[in-house]
């Protein structure tokens, strides 16, 4: 790969097991990508299962990798799998060690494809004011529908609220910013395609890998808003992604009938890391119990809402019944946590 310290763009892929979406999806990336600057795409296999990484580095020689092919494709093996975050530091550490400077680093889901102008029109609202850290789109569903990709941050009233599915009250503490069709300021965006202004990833370092899966996007724009960044959602970049293809998880919930551990893990990580283990046991307690209630008043009204098998059972085990001191975060991750969150605008 030629190397440049002015790459305008880095794009990194994290595969586990889905090869064959990352190759289906990479053509549409890299045509948005052309006429962008010079680019490159970093796919990291998180040591894939069977033959899945041996599939998509095979697949992977039908793209650009010769000096001067710009966008370049670079392969990177992992030999474990640590998880959504260690796999995007394994290239991190690649954009360091090369020396590259981009504008703008863009975290891509390996189920994600990206539509026409998707990637112009992020940077174009990431460059719109110095202030703006993070970008990330419109999210279309495989039927063609779309959700809206920007949330507040999680919330002891946002989790007992929402837990008791009263509106009345739960639309004072929403996770969910309401729809719109101009870019608008968020807590955080989604991870699907995440864009990160080149100053503001140097400033925060790798994402903390003792995340394997979930939060550890919105655990890197805490941090973020604690360094004054401000996250925004551009609805008009608009992201095709195959919601769970890796994971198995939609919408919290599973086809296998259980969440992973791994999601109870990273709430409880994300609560006990940000504001402190009584905080968290305390956020958990009040959430099981609106949880309770809420049921009951959802029977009494027939309104049943479906959830995982054994989900109160599993979430108490990993959050009232668990040590919840996290382990420290990556060496190279900045961790602002004594500085308070820069409000956003209008908030």
């Amino acid at each position: 790969m030629t190397q440049s310290h002015e790459a305008r763009l880095a794009v990194i892929i994290v595969n586990y097991g889905t090869s064959a979406l990352v190759l289906k999806a990479l053509p549409a990336l890299l045509r948005d990508l052309d006429g962008l600057g010079l680019s490159a795409v970093f796919i990291v296999d998180n040591a894939s299962p069977g033959e899945d990484g041996a599939a998509l580095a095979e697949g992977l020689r039908a793209f650009p990798e010769a000096a001067g092919a710009a966008p370049q494709v670079r392969f990177l093996p992992s030999a474990v799998n640590g998880g959504f975050a260690a796999g995007n530091n394994v290239a991190f550490a690649e954009i360091r060690r090369l020396g590259l400077r981009p504008e703008a680093v863009l975290l891509l889901n390996p189920d994600a494809e990206v539509r026409p102008g998707a990637l112009a029109e992020m940077l174009r609202v990431l460059e719109s004011d110095p202030a703006i850290g993070f970008v990330g789109p419109r999210v279309e569903n495989p039927d063609g529908s779309s959700w809206v990709g920007a949330f507040n941050f999680p919330s002891m009233g946002g989790e007992v609220f929402g837990a008791l599915g009263l509106d009345v009250l739960a639309r004072h503490f929403r996770s969910t910013i309401p729809d719109s069709d101009r870019p608008v300021c968020a807590d955080w965006i989604t991870g699907t395609a995440m864009m990160i202004r080149g100053q503001a990833f140097a400033e925060l370092g790798d994402m903390d890998d003792g995340y394997f899966l979930y939060y550890e996007e919105v655990d890197y724009m805490l941090q973020g808003a604690r360094l004054g960044w401000q996250s925004w959602h551009a609805p008009q970049a608009r992201v095709h992604h195959i919601a769970g293809a890796a994971t198995g998880v939609v919408d919290k919930t599973v086809a296998r009938g259980r969440m992973p551990a791994y999601w109870f893990q990273a709430w409880a990580r994300y609560f006990a890391k940000n504001h402190g283990p009584a905080h968290a046991r305390t956020t958990a307690l009040l959430r099981i119990l609106a949880t309770l209630l809420g049921d009951l008043q959802r029977s009494l009204r027939g309104r049943q809402v479906p959830r995982p098998q054994r989900f109160l059972r599993d979430f108490a085990a990993a959050t009232l019944f668990s040590r919840l001191s996290p382990p420290p975060v990556a060496p190279t991750a900045r961790n602002p946590a004594n500085r308070p969150v820069t409000p956003r605008p209008g908030k």
